[in-house]
């Protein structure tokens, strides 16, 4: 008997808040692609301007657009993972109000996820202005290792399996739901990288992610040597917070015993303990493995190996993961 292949269903998931100045590009970008779209999911956290309008004249058109609306604002983390829960797909896309995606990102995550990871992500474009082709390509890391320092992958890049999403039992609901996503696809399938950019991300002061960054950066946006001096007390007042041992502590609890998860158990071990010894034992265990911790090619070997020792001091210095 032949059994006929069927292809996984898809859903899309975006989360909107006064989105109107750029979501008609969005959703035509979305409704424009090559694989079929079951649903889409658009919830909306309240907003003031024209977006819910917007979104009503697409779904008239397009059944497949399905609007719910917040009672009250969540706030962008929650909108997104109350989100989920609405999914009735195979694998569901993310999406922000305010992107352009091609028109082979779906399909060619669908190849790559196949039937074994738990996610999937891309390479983005972050050019200034939309055009074709786009050349500032951002290559995120896609090891556990790096992953742990800091949310190297954002939402709009992710393809995630429905079944992945529906045993994670708990989400932290002050880290950014992506990195939550990221980090737990390890422990559920794996995290896969399709190795192309499939989507133009949107630089704007109005966007989420840049006024987070501008209200809780707390020092120069492109420092030189002022991490390797001052990173050291940013990251021991990063480990003060109650947020970071329950980041990193269910990480360390999660990899406890497993042999693949091996290195990132010592890491968020080290994390965990506050005394100088154990830094130093961390900065050298990041500049070992400095390949797999901060991934970035340097030509200059000794400089990436400086770097890597330094890097927990880097990342703490900059960071606003934990600002949420």
């Amino acid at each position: 008997m032949n059994l006929v292949h069927q292809q996984p269903t898809v859903s899309v998931v975006m989360a909107t808040y006064n989105g109107a100045k750029f979501i008609r590009e969005q959703l035509d970008s979305i409704l424009d692609q090559l694989y079929p779209i079951q649903e889409i999911i658009i919830q909306d956290d309240g907003s003031k301007d024209e977006t819910i309008n917007i979104i009503k004249e697409y779904s008239k058109k397009y059944p497949i657009i399905h609007l719910y609306q917040n009672e009250n604002n969540l706030g962008f983390n929650m909108n997104f993972i109350t989100a989920f829960r609405r999914v009735t797909t195979d694998l569901v896309c993310i999406s922000d109000q305010d992107d352009i995606w091609f028109k082979d990102k779906i399909q060619k995550q669908v190849e790559v996820i196949g039937t074994q990871f738990a996610a999937c992500c891309t390479d983005h474009y972050r050019d200034d202005v939309f055009k074709y082709p786009c050349s500032y390509r951002r290559n995120p890391q896609n090891t556990f290792e790096s992953q742990i320092f800091t949310s190297h992958i954002p939402g709009h890049c992710l393809m995630v399996r429905s079944s992945f999403l529906q045993k994670i039992d708990y989400w932290e609901p002050h880290i950014p739901y992506d990195w939550w996503i990221v980090i737990n696809a390890h422990f559920h399938g794996g995290l896969v990288k399709a190795p192309y950019p499939l989507n133009w991300y949107r630089p704007y002061a109005e966007s989420v992610a840049t006024r987070h960054r501008a209200k809780y950066q707390r020092h120069a946006e492109h420092p030189s040597w002022q991490p390797y001096i001052f990173g050291w007390e940013d990251y021991k007042d990063l480990q003060q917070r109650e947020l970071w041992s329950k980041f990193y502590g269910y990480i360390h609890q999660k990899t406890e015993g497993k042999k693949e998860f091996s290195l990132v158990h010592k890491l968020t071990g080290l994390m965990l303990k506050k005394d100088l010894g154990s830094l130093l034992q961390l900065c050298w265990l990041c500049m070992k493995n400095t390949d797999l911790v901060h991934g970035k090619e340097h030509p200059n070997r000794l400089m990436a190996r400086i770097r890597g020792f330094f890097y927990p001091m880097i990342w703490a210095y900059s960071t606003t993961n934990f600002d949420y």
